[in-house]
């Protein structure tokens, strides 16, 4: 049975509760789901799958290049406004308390540059690679690598897993924009619980 058919339920459990009391108190209903979602974090064991934050646009075989040498000057890197992105997030993380146990990144530049400006420390993983950049006929299972590595993590730290739009739309079939993080509850077995998402706007931007 594939990891689609048993793994990717949705659950709004955590933010149920929170959500009856937006009427009452005039607080948007968006803003309410991602203070659980935080929440959530804060709690930790979960595991996130962050987007790299914003980069710069670029032809799709550009787009597609991974250098060899880990030279970022023949890549599409982050831009001014994407590494501040980046910045901010660590700074609310560590704002938070919220734990990180380990963090780990695709080997694109743009998701390094995320993962340095966020966390400072991280390992490389080519299992978190742009799929369409993959060797051909080994990305089947280098995605079920992450999901595996997602369903398994344990402990009190939050696993943070840098990528790409395409990844984690093929792994929790979530659309979201750069900087967004997708939180999940690991439950073994190759199943992960979708929290829900929290947009870069959540921790980034005048209206904070």
């Amino acid at each position: 049975m594939s990891f689609a058919q048993i793994a990717m339920h949705r659950s709004r459990g955590l933010l149920a509760g929170a959500l009856v009391a937006t009427a009452a108190f005039g607080v948007s209903s968006a803003a309410v789901a991602d203070e659980a979602l935080w929440g959530a974090l804060e709690e930790g064991g979960k595991v996130v799958l962050l987007r790299h934050t914003e980069s710069e646009e670029a032809e799709a075989e550009k787009s597609m290049h991974l250098a060899t040498d880990g030279d970022c000057s023949a890549e599409v890197q982050l831009t001014g406004e994407g590494r501040a992105q980046a910045e901010a997030l660590g700074k609310v993380l560590k704002e938070r308390g919220i734990e990180v146990s380990a963090v780990v990144s695709s080997e694109f530049c743009r998701a390094r540059q995320t993962a340095d400006g966020a966390f400072g420390e991280y390992e490389r993983w080519d299992a978190l690679n742009l799929i369409a950049a993959m060797p051909e006929g080994e990305s089947e299972w280098l995605i079920e690598d992450v999901r595996d590595r997602m369903s398994e993590h344990s402990g009190e730290g939050n696993l943070f897993l840098v990528t790409h739009r395409p990844n984690i739309n093929t792994m929790v079939f979530e659309n979201v924009d750069a900087g967004s993080l997708v939180v999940m509850r690991p439950e073994g077995m190759g199943s992960v619980e979708v929290l829900g998402v929290i947009p870069v706007e959540d921790y980034y931007g005048s209206d904070r």
